[in-house]
């Protein structure tokens, strides 16, 4: 099916030449103005026609990327959970210390105890194992495609006594509040008993501070808010940092500055 400024343009076209032509050959005036006016008509609907051609274009292109980006995404995610099923696999095997020499039948040697499984029960988070793993990779492919990548390492203020049923349970309500916070493409991790954090892709560091303080905010916003609060160190690459270690340790010594002053603060690291 033809568009209609497609057509429109075409038969503008049409129309000015043939009153063009026309008005040459019996001299009227009105028909070369009228073969102005069509040949105006035939322009707009041109322009117009390439304007949408060059939006869809365009919007061609930029779903190419975010396929681009998703297959990306997908291939890092893939090798952390090949990783961890190599891991899995090698601590299913029997250890061979335990086997006596000449020993026969069935028994083998203590089995090595699986790894933590990939969510952590508690607070519903990734465990801390892929932590190291996802930070670096997404510095990795930060530096690749020149974006920022930040850390955010929230703390629960207060409970480093508090007896484990009642860390748990605040952790379970921190775990839930960064979820529902977060972007999807944004990865959490619990990595103690009253920390967790969260990489936070194509963010610079006031995008960061912004993500932090709605963590806060819902949290402030729950039922638990009157009796439960976090603190929060924020580090950025490359602003404060250049890899996924030295990210890690400026982000904490962030967290460790923000309860410096007290409960229920937000700090970013300062540049070295």
């Amino acid at each position: 099916m033809i568009d209609r400024r497609l057509a429109l343009s075409l038969a503008s076209g049409f129309a000015a030449l043939i009153c063009g032509v026309l008005g040459v050959v019996l001299g009227q005036a009105v028909l070369g103005a009228m073969a102005g006016i069509a040949g105006v008509v035939a322009a707009v609907a041109a322009s117009a026609l390439a304007a949408e051609t060059r939006t869809s274009a365009d919007e061609l292109e930029q779903a190419r990327d975010d396929r681009r980006q998703l297959r990306r995404e997908l291939d890092a995610l893939a090798a952390v959970f090949a990783e961890e099923t190599a891991r899995r696999r090698t601590s299913d095997l029997p250890d061979p210390v335990g086997q006596p020499v000449g020993a026969r039948g069935p028994k083998l040697g203590p089995v090595r105890p699986l790894r933590e499984p990939v969510f952590d029960n508690v607070s519903g988070l990734l465990d801390e194992q892929f932590f190291p793993v996802i930070v670096q990779q997404r510095v990795a492919a930060a530096r690749r495609q020149l974006q920022p990548v930040s850390v955010v390492i929230f703390e629960l203020d207060g409970l480093e006594t508090a007896e484990p049923p009642v860390r748990e349970q605040a952790l379970g309500v921190l775990g839930d509040v960064v979820r529902r916070t977060l972007r999807e493409c944004d990865t959490a991790c619990r990595i103690t008993d009253t920390r967790a954090a969260t990489v936070l892709e194509d963010t610079a560091e006031s995008g960061a501070a912004w993500a932090a303080e709605r963590v806060r905010g819902a949290l402030h916003g729950s039922p638990v808010g009157d009796s439960l609060t976090i603190s929060a160190g924020i580090a950025c690459y490359p602003s404060h940092a250049l890899s996924g270690g030295e990210l890690m340790d400026m982000a904490s010594r962030a967290l460790e500055s923000a309860r410096s002053r007290g409960n229920d603060h937000v700090e970013i690291a300062q540049s070295e």
